[in-house]
């Protein structure tokens, strides 16, 4: 369960990989997304500063030509010159671009050396250093010295080690700063360009378990992973200037850009960490390539700033992972730099997605946890505020009981989908200590209904294929009697329904939802609500992403209103093939789809407005012109959700008990970008007509 950071204490902002130029319209790389980093850290250092961290930090390869170049120093004056432009004290990290490779055998460039400590020196300051600020403390190290054998890494080793041990000594708080990641996927894989060697990495991690380290932040990779070392989190950032395409890899599709994956313009952006008293969170700042040109300004007004890696308050929105995403995958060599070894990766850019959107619930099948590589991964994920819940189908037997007896403390519950005249033999079984899980309030279960409709007609235009289950409001007869039964109200803590996106019964989502709350209600239980972004036909494809975002608006608001119920979306990545195609949150590239963006909007917005206000209202749901507006009182403020189709044109506010007018003006969010502006409105009785119509185009926000 997410636990409580605590006050917020300060933010600041990493960056890494920038790799300015020596021109703006030239590089030495053969790829055309190179020659735009210098516009595009132009865009970045412009963006920190509307989020006025208390300071910058940048991982490495500030500038692109290697050491040995002629064109290093220019690029390093270009550097210079954009970063200028930073309202926060910068601190800079050495990369392999700005001192040289690390020790190796193969990579046909300049090892670092005592010349290329040197340079970097005059170009940009220290090597290694560190700084305090507000009980923490920020260690500088260049990695790319580690197992160099140079007098430099014998002087680090040294100086890290006494300079962590009076900061420990003194109480405070230690993060490390470095370019290269200590690892991937795994602390005993092969060397790589992409890891530290050993001997070097063992103690280097060794020094991190010693000082209780509790962060490090690094880059090179130009990807997103995450990984643990006892109480140590590992960090390895995306950059803000292209990806590397080689590990496109991980995503069965094809790349969308001309460069492979090189020019994936939605994974480049930035971190923002926030220290907190018990911890830290972090957000990524998607900058998504924009480029601003010399001279040129940001444009548009504020943004929300949404990140949370835990949350004082435990999430109630989860989703359904169909695939692979806690495995490591093995990627194949290139002629490059992996030119003689297959190295591990995961797919961490889900992680980044998840906690964008404020999801911490995850479902995943029982069998998951047969997989060691899946535990190993669940752990640290479980620690950082995921919740997993598992789901197997039929009455369990031993070894179901025994899987989830011996990892149960990675779980945070258990899904049992059973036919109704299986239900309460299980709760029977259970109350008598079967598998011995009786009374474990650390794993509530839930009971998810399966029917067996083999019994009935079967004619040519009924055969579908379909699974049926999850509970159906239509079932109420069913629910009373479950939901009356005291060996079934002792086992499971709650139902599971599922709301398809059309089919039989068709139901109205947000009276649905409101009708699920309170059957929770009455019976004292905590339901489950699968929000399917598919229907019940197998050829039927839902492509509509305005559609879907609605759907996740709309069932997000009535869930947060109930206040007593589960919300999970299936599905979390984009169905591309097979059965039941339609896009999920997330691409197949897993980048946000306009979906997941309003909802990592949305959540953000509700959980500042439940910070500020106490006291719920009636809420009603109004036919608008292309369109629905749903509309209710929050305390002493109002609170619109505009759910637009195709040419929606608002053109008015209908009054819902908040008082509206100068005092109380109108603050429009849009959900798609998180842009916030004014809206102007002249009051007349109940309804508040807006001075310039809103053309909504995407799922919006309007509070007092």
């Amino acid at each position: 369960m997410p636990r409580s950071l605590g006050d917020h204490l300060f933010t600041f902002a990493v960056i890494s990989d920038s790799h300015v130029n020596e021109a703006e319209d030239r590089s030495a790389s053969p790829f055309a997304s190179n020659r735009l980093a210098n516009a595009r850290f132009r865009y970045v250092v412009a963006s920190v500063n509307r989020h006025r961290p208390a300071f910058t930090v940048h991982l490495g390869d500030m500038g692109n030509p290697l050491p040995e170049l002629s064109t290093y120093e220019r690029a390093a004056e270009n550097f210079g010159a954009i970063a200028g432009s930073l309202e926060s004290p910068l601190h800079l990290v050495p990369g392999n671009h700005c001192v040289g490779d690390k020790p190796g055998g193969w990579v046909p460039v300049p090892r670092v050396c005592e010349e290329s400590l040197a340079q970097y020196e005059r170009c940009y300051g220290r090597c290694t250093y560190s700084f305090d600020h507000e009980g923490c403390h920020f260690a500088i190290l260049n990695s790319l010295l580690v197992n160099s054998e140079l007098e430099a890494e014998r002087a680090q080793r040294r100086w890290l080690d006494e300079d962590l041990r009076q900061a420990s000594g003194g109480g405070q708080r230690l993060f490390v700063m470095m370019h290269y990641p200590p690892y991937i996927a795994a602390r005993g894989e092969p060397g790589s360009y992409d890891n530290l060697d050993e001997p070097g990495r063992s103690w280097l991690l060794g020094v991190f378990e010693r000082f209780g380290v509790e962060a490090v932040y690094t880059g090179h990779v130009h990807n997103y992973f995450y990984n643990r070392v006892a109480t140590t989190h590992l960090y390895t950032l995306p950059a803000t200037s292209f990806v590397r395409q080689d590990y496109s890899e991980l995503f069965r599709v094809q790349p969308a850009d001309a460069e492979g994956g090189r020019d994936d313009r939605v994974k480049l952006g930035y971190f923002l960490v926030r220290i907190h008293e018990h911890g830290h969170a972090n957000e990524l700042i998607r900058t998504c390539g924009r480029t601003l040109g010399e001279g040129e300004t940001m444009e548009g007004t504020g943004l929300r700033e949404m990140g949370r890696l835990r949350s004082s308050v435990p999430s109630t929105l989860g989703t359904e992972m169909r695939d692979n995403w806690l495995s490591r995958e093995v990627l194949r060599p290139n002629n490059s730099v992996s030119p003689f070894t297959r190295r591990l990766a995961r797919n961490d850019w889900a992680i980044l997605a998840l906690q964008e959107m404020g999801v911490s619930k995850v479902r995943l099948t029982l069998q998951e946890l047969v997989k060691e590589d899946v535990r190993e991964r669940m752990a640290p994920l479980a620690d950082a505020g995921f919740e997993f819940v598992v789901y197997s189908h039929g009455i369990p037997g031993d070894s179901e009981y025994g899987v989830i007896r011996q990892h149960r403390a990675l779980l945070a519950g258990w899904e049992l989908m059973l036919a109704p005249g299986e239900m309460e033999v299980v709760a029977t079984r259970m109350l008598r200590g079967a598998g011995g899980l009786v009374g474990d309030p650390a794993l509530p279960c839930y009971l998810d209904e399966v029917r067996d409709l083999s019994a009935a007609d079967i004619g040519d235009a009924n055969v579908k294929h379909v699974a049926n289950y999850g509970f159906q409001l239509t079932d109420s007869e069913l629910i009373e009697r479950l939901s009356a039964a005291d060996a079934l109200r002792r086992v499971f803590g709650g139902l599971v329904f599922r709301l398809r996106r059309r089919g039989e019964p068709e139901l109205e989502l947000w009276s649905s939802i409101g009708r699920i709350g309170e059957l929770a209600r009455t019976s004292g239980m905590r339901h489950q609500v699968h929000i399917l972004f598919s229907g019940n036909v197998t050829a039927e494809r839902f492509e509509d992403d305005l559609a879907t975002a609605n759907r996740v608006a709309e069932s997000t608001l009535a869930a947060w209103l109930a206040g007593n119920l589960d919300l999970y979306f299936d599905t979390f990545e984009d169905i591309d093939r097979g059965y039941f195609v339609r896009h999920g949150l997330v691409d197949r590239r897993y980048n946000p789809r306009l979906p997941a963006r309003v909802l990592r909007h949305l959540t953000a917005c509700l959980e500042g407005i439940a910070e500020r206000e106490a006291g719920l209202g009636r809420f009603e749901v109004t036919e608008i012109d292309h369109g629905r507006v749903v509309s209710g009182p929050v305390g002493s403020s109002g609170l619109w959700l505009v759910l637009p189709r195709p040419g929606c044109r608002l053109t008015e506010i209908i009054s819902v008990g908040a008082a509206l007018g100068v005092e109380h003006p109108l603050v429009l969010t849009n959900l798609d970008t998180g842009a916030v502006s004014d809206l102007a409105v002249e009051r007349s009785g109940s309804k508040n007509r807006l001075r310039e119509p809103l053309a909504a185009e995407s799922p919006s926000l309007v509070t007092t």
